[in-house]
């Protein structure tokens, strides 16, 4: 009787405890030896607030190596054309402006100024055909010219001159054979004169010597007449 009471006893309390390790969770198992590691998980965690970071790849391209190919540095006159005011401009200016040509004769390097006639001075004298003696070479004809007549006639320190002549130059060249020989004795051309309908006239001066040549047109050339005053003394 004792025995039976005490067995219902001890099922009694053993019905309502849990067995020892009942609904404990599984532990994972191991193996002498070994040690178990977290698996690292694939993607970054991040927080709320901060900037996910990736890492740049490698790539094939050397950063910071030579290149191959050489640099062409700047010549000093490349940078100096370049720094400069008016750069890329093929265009250069002179830093002063250009003088004012007033005449031939400032154009020639050398030119003469030893007088044009001298004293003593030729006696009068007239030719046809050729050139009286006594013309002063300075009035000389041009080239491919025929003289039909000439004079010369002295007055004190003055010298009087003529020329009638044709050639077969035309008449602006008759007339610029006399300005660039009268430039180079320092003579100054002056304004135009006034000639009948056809004709050209120019005008030259030094001193008191003045020189005028008339050119008409004949035919295929040119027909011309020349009058000076020309004084001694380089007047």
């Amino acid at each position: 009787m004792v025995v039976a009471a005490t067995s219902l006893l001890l099922a009694g309390c053993g019905g309502g405890a849990p067995s020892p390790g009942a609904d404990a969770p599984a532990s994972p198992a191991t193996t002498p030896g070994s040690t178990s590691s977290p698996t690292p998980s694939s993607t970054p965690s991040s927080t709320p607030g901060s900037k996910a970071t990736s890492t740049p790849e490698p790539t094939d391209e050397p950063t910071g190596e030579p290149t191959d190919e050489p640099t062409e540095s700047p010549s000093p006159s490349r940078s100096a054309s370049a720094s400069g005011s008016g750069a890329g401009s093929g265009l250069e200016m002179p830093e002063a402006p250009e003088p004012t040509v007033t005449s031939l004769a400032e154009l020639l390097e050398d030119v003469r100024t030893d007088p044009l006639v001298t004293a003593p001075l030729p006696r009068a004298a007239d030719a046809r055909g050729r050139l009286a003696t006594g013309f002063p070479a300075v009035l000389r004809p041009t080239r491919a010219s025929r003289v039909d007549s000439s004079s010369v006639s002295p007055a004190g320190p003055r010298l009087q001159v003529a020329l009638v002549g044709s050639t077969s130059l035309a008449p602006a060249d008759v007339l610029m054979a006399y300005r660039t020989r009268l430039a180079g004795r320092g003579l100054t051309e002056l304004a135009a004169p006034a000639t009948s309908a056809g004709s050209e006239a120019a005008a030259f001066r030094r001193g008191r010597s003045v020189v005028t040549i008339t050119v008409t047109t004949q035919g295929s050339g040119t027909g011309y007449s020349l009058h000076a005053s020309l004084h001694t003394g380089g007047e």
